[in-house]
């Protein structure tokens, strides 16, 4: 590809890094002592530099017309306005030049035609206010030191007679008269140019209270003295917006004072001043090219532009509307080797800074920057984009942090788009060597243009947008897909991104949180994780007041009891990194079968396999859980470090909020992660011998219980119907009795019968007696059990028995009683009495007395008969 190398040749003074700050700061008054660097000293090198704007040539063609005494009754006062900084005072040393006759100058009739320029002696007064002293006076010669303008300008065009003709005005700091200004003029042609008349105002009013006052009355009676005489000329510069014409910069209120005084001027004396603007902003890149470059291959740069328009025109769905317009494609033809966009960000964006001067801002960076590039010749450079200006460059990095006061952005520079030398690479370092080996470093490129897009006066104007990112950053080498897959990774680890939802590209001054936690959550050791993790899925299916008695991450079938302990059925959470099942389970892991079937050392047959069940972890949200508790960690970090301290107010608030939320967040995580339930069941298929039942656990809503797993354990056991609790509808006593012993034993004690309910998989799990005992009842009720206790006996229509589970109490079937002749009950047969002798008996008459018959042998006295019974009252009874 063809490349700015090899179409421009920078200026050897720029290409070298010899560009000294000095030539920036334009000083009028250095000039014209002779102390000026040659840059501005030096007729012939200073517009060897200068590129002949229309403002400049009309403010020269006007002055020398003025001034030589050709241009009748063309305008004697002028007054520069700029929009924002930048081209005034440097339009003034070319006045200065001009007058003295542009000699030695070989490109001087670019500028004017050489017939205006001016012959003989010129009296010039340049007044500065940057130079003014009200408060001590400038030593202009032994025995004069002025104070006021008036009293610079009296010397400057009459010596020291001319000062003390002003002398009392200068120490009081009152306006002379227009008459006594003309005075000064001495009939010779005379130029007065005044420069930062803002700068003059803001000194003067410190030292005289009544000096701003002053002031409007001086500019009446100058304008007044100037406009009346011939040849004499004078010119203004002030910094207005051109739209509104209202002062602009960190001395907005003094350049409102001075043009309410030139309007006032303007209004008295019915005379308009002419308003010149010296560098209109189509010219601003013309300026650019003719100080940074010595030479500029036009036509091939028009091959260049063409690749460019190209893939505007193939990408125009991605880009922004700039890469339609025929206003850009004009720009750049104007302006290469300079991208359209690269001086979109400088006038739209830096320039609306108060410490940003257009030109001589733009002179300044953009010098650095070609002599960083031709520097390190990256082979993308096909034209300077905005990107190309790096702050990764210590030159660079200083003008923007120092000399446009943008040093709170420092720890963005350093942390995301340029690391110093020998600290850690930024975000978009990292992201480069990652994702763009042997490639442009397309991230950093990213940041580049972002950051300088952020450097904009007010929050509207800050940032980019993604369509208009990828405008400024597509060239030849690059196409917009590799833009945007950069700046959505970059997007994901910036740390100093706006990331408020909505916002451009664009960076803050402190860190966004999403970033700072990311990063913490980064540094969380994987063991800190770990046992942070385990302790909280621990505690969420903890056996305290639960259903359930937990077994924690088991290591294999020895670890799982298989007896009643403490009477509550057994809950195993198996541990999400020993396995973890799918969305819909085909199979189980041996380890889970094992531990269903088998117990103890020797992995003997489990009997008591309907006492337990078991949860496992889903494998697609295992991360998300992990997440959670490493995030909650991270913000733990966080709050402890002192890093918070140096968050905004509001992004502590914001901080806290999280950590807090984090803690139910990792709860949830934890129970949406163990949704997988395997309990007991004839009808299950997960391994001939295990048996086991599947279903999932749903939690009804994000925030439903996130401190109770075995809440959730116990709804989705009672949505299979495998659960029982207190109050609970029991089995059915005939399905029992069919799924129990009892069916060919005939009977079985109550205890043996509760075992049984841990044992038998089609069974309920009980998670208390209550619903054994009301099992019992029912069967009674529906002669289907007979109930006993020692010698006692109940069946269908006795009271309801008190029922204990013991090694006393049995249940029969109805036909085990039937057999043993326990139920029905038989009546007690009543004592038959002895007979009496045959053929004898006593007869009785009424009266008791004997009757005639058969003598009946005496009866013997019945033994007394006795019923005992223990148990409540109704119940012995």
């Amino acid at each position: 590809m063809t490349t700015i190398f090899d179409l421009c040749v920078p200026r050897q003074d720029v290409i070298e890094g010899r560009v000294r700050d000095e030539e920036f700061a334009a000083d009028l008054s250095r000039v014209i002592n002779g102390t000026a660097v040659p840059e501005y000293a030096d007729p012939k090198l200073f517009f060897q530099y200068t590129h002949p704007t229309r403002g400049l040539k009309a403010l020269l063609e006007t002055a020398c017309r003025r001034l030589s005494g050709s241009g009748g009754e063309l305008n004697s006062v002028v007054r520069l306005d700029t929009q924002y900084g930048g081209g005034k005072t440097h339009s003034l040393i070319a006045l200065v030049h001009a007058v003295n006759g542009l000699k030695g100058v070989p490109n001087a009739s670019e500028f004017i035609d050489l017939k205006l320029l001016p012959k003989g002696k010129i009296r010039i007064a340049p007044l500065d206010g940057e130079n003014s002293d009200p408060a001590n006076g400038v030593k202009l010669a032994d025995g004069v030191c002025a104070r006021s303008l008036w009293g610079e300008m009296a010397f400057r065009l009459a010596g020291k007679e001319g000062f003390d003709r002003v002398r009392e005005s200068d120490a009081k700091h009152l306006a002379p008269g227009a008459e006594t200004i003309a005075e000064l003029f001495g009939g010779d042609p005379v130029l007065i140019v005044i420069d930062e008349i803002s700068v003059y105002l803001r000194k003067a009013a410190k030292a005289f209270p009544d000096a701003v006052d002053q002031f409007p009355a001086f500019l009446q009676a100058l304008v007044k003295a100037v406009s009346a005489t011939p040849r004499v000329f004078l010119v203004c510069t002030l910094a207005v917006r051109s739209d509104n014409h209202e002062g602009v910069d960190a001395y907005r209120a003094e350049q409102q004072t001075a043009l309410e005084a030139f309007a006032e001027a303007e209004s008295i004396l019915a005379r308009k001043t002419l308003q010149i603007d010296p560098t209109e902003g189509d010219e601003t890149i013309q300026v650019l090219r003719r100080r940074l470059f010595k030479s500029i291959d036009d036509d091939g740069a028009a091959e260049v532009i063409a690749q460019y328009t190209k893939l505007w025109d193939r990408y125009r769905d991605v880009l922004s509307t700039e890469a339609g317009s025929s206003e850009t494609r004009s720009q750049f033809k104007a302006g290469y080797p300079f991208h359209p966009d690269t001086m979109s960000v400088l006038v739209e964006k830096l320039s609306s800074l108060s410490t940003f001067q257009r030109t001589r801002g733009m002179l300044r960076l953009l010098a650095r920057t070609v002599f960083h590039l031709w520097k390190i010749r990256p082979d993308d450079a096909t034209a300077i984009h905005p990107h190309h200006i790096d702050p990764g460059f210590v030159r660079i990095r200083d003008e923007i942090t120092t000399r446009l006061n943008q040093g709170a952005f420092a720890p963005a520079l350093a942390a995301d788009i340029s690391a110093a030398p020998g600290t850690d690479p930024s975000t978009a370092e990292r992201l480069d060597s990652r994702d763009f080996i042997g490639r442009a470093p397309v991230t950093s490129y990213i940041a580049r243009t972002a950051f300088l897009h952020t450097l904009a006066f007010g929050e509207p104007a800050q940032g980019v947008s993604p369509a208009r990112l990828r405008f400024s950053v597509t060239c030849p080498a690059i196409e917009p897909s590799f833009v945007e897959t950069a700046r959505l990774r970059f997007a994901e680890e910036s740390l100093y991104l706006d990331d408020r939802p909505g916002s451009p590209l664009r960076f803050r001054v402190e860190p966004n949180l999403t970033q700072l936690i990311s990063r913490a959550m980064r540094d969380i050791d994987a063991d800190e994780l770990r046992k942070a993790l385990n302790m909280k899925v621990k505690d969420l299916f903890s056996s305290k007041n639960g259903d359930f008695q937990l077994i924690p991450f088991p290591a294999g079938p020895y670890e799982v009891p298989d007896d009643v302990g403490d009477g509550r059925p057994y809950l195993v959470l198996i541990n999400y990194d020993a396995f973890a099942v799918g969305e819909n389970p085909g199979s189980l892991p041996d380890e889970l079968i094992r531990m269903g079937t088998r117990k103890g050392v020797k992995e003997e047959i489990r009997l008591l396999r309907n006492n337990l069940v078991f949860v496992v972890a889903d494998d697609r949200l295992r991360s998300e859980m992990k997440n959670a508790m490493r995030r909650h960690l991270g913000l733990q970090d966080l709050l402890v470090s002192g890093q918070i301290e140096e968050l905004a107010d509001h992004q502590q608030r914001r901080l806290k909020e999280e950590a807090e939320k984090s803690r139910t967040m990792v709860s949830i995580a934890a129970l949406q992660c163990y949704r997988h339930l395997f309990y007991p069941s004839h009808s299950g298929s997960f391994g001939s011998e295990a048996r086991l039942g599947h279903t999932t656990i749903e939690l009804p809503s994000a925030s439903d219980s996130p401190g109770n797993g075995q809440l959730s354990i116990r709804r989705a056991l009672y949505a299979q119907k495998k659960l029982l609790a207190s109050g609970d509808q029991p089995d059915a006593p005939a399905f029992v009795r069919d799924q129990t012993p009892m069916k060919t034993k005939g009977a079985m004690t109550t205890l043996d019968l509760r075992n049984e309910f841990r044992k038998a998989a089609n069974l309920s799990i009980l998670l208390s007696d209550d619903p054994l005992i009301s099992c019992i009842r029912l069967g009674i009720e529906q002669n289907v059990f007979i109930f006993r206790e020692g010698d006692l006996v109940w069946g269908k229509g006795d009271p309801a028995p008190t029922i204990k589970i013991g090694e006393n109490s049995f249940v029969h079937t109805l036909a085990d009683a039937t057999e043993k002749s326990l139920w029905p009950r038989k009546p007690k047969a009543e004592p038959i009495p002895e007979e009496t002798e045959v053929g004898t008996y006593k007869p009785v008459d009424a009266k008791g007395g004997s009757r005639p018959g058969r003598v009946a042998t005496p009866e013997p006295a019945k033994a007394p008969y006795e019923l005992s019974a223990e148990g409540p009252l109704r119940q012995a009874l």
